[in-house]
């Protein structure tokens, strides 16, 4: 009678097969992060943009002032743009919610980042019925939990109502804001 023989794999190949394995995780790993914040950030720039626009939009259309803002419990403008975003139509210029009013849109930026507006004193961007700008021109700037300068990005308002997003024009990694400053976290 012929001996059979067994079909199966060696603890040696085995082990060649697992270090293999964990060498191409570990060379994909920090790719994926990167690719992660990378969508984070798009993310979230890209959904605050479309709240402006909507706001620039409806003022021009409704011949109103329209506001953009976290609002506080009380219904007015707060700091904290880590928290819900509201668009809403603002004629007598309060910079709050009015009991009963509905907000155009409300905006919660997902992500593991954290979002700063600079806009001089006012924790607040408005829109006149020209598209312009009512309030002062301004910038929102998304910033990693890691605080890595060249994972961050920024929308920058300008006077015109115009809404772009900072670039990269000096090719170092880190885009630029309006003044042509590096962004920081």
């Amino acid at each position: 009678m012929l001996a059979s023989k067994k079909m199966g794999f060696s603890l040696i190949e085995l082990l060649v097969v697992l270090v293999v394995l964990g060498i191409l995780v570990g060379l994909v790993t920090p790719s994926l992060t990167a690719t992660l914040h990378n969508h984070e950030r798009r993310s979230a720039l890209h959904d605050l943009m479309g709240l402006f626009a909507l706001a620039r939009q409806r003022a021009v259309i409704e011949g109103t002032i329209v506001t953009v803002c976290p609002v506080n419990a009380v219904g007015a403008c707060s700091r904290d743009w880590n928290g819900k975003i509201y668009a809403f139509q603002d004629p007598d210029n309060l910079r709050q919610l009015t009991p009963g009013q509905t907000p155009l849109r409300i905006l919660t930026v997902a992500g593991s980042g954290s979002l700063v507006a600079r806009s001089l004193n006012r924790s607040y961007f408005q829109f006149k019925p020209t598209g312009f700008v009512h309030s002062d021109l301004g910038n929102i700037t998304w910033c990693p939990i890691s605080g890595e300068p060249e994972l961050a990005g920024q929308i920058i308002i300008s006077r015109g109502g115009r809404i772009r997003l900072a670039k990269d024009h000096d090719g170092d990694g880190v885009p630029e804001d309006a003044r042509g400053r590096p962004l920081r976290c």
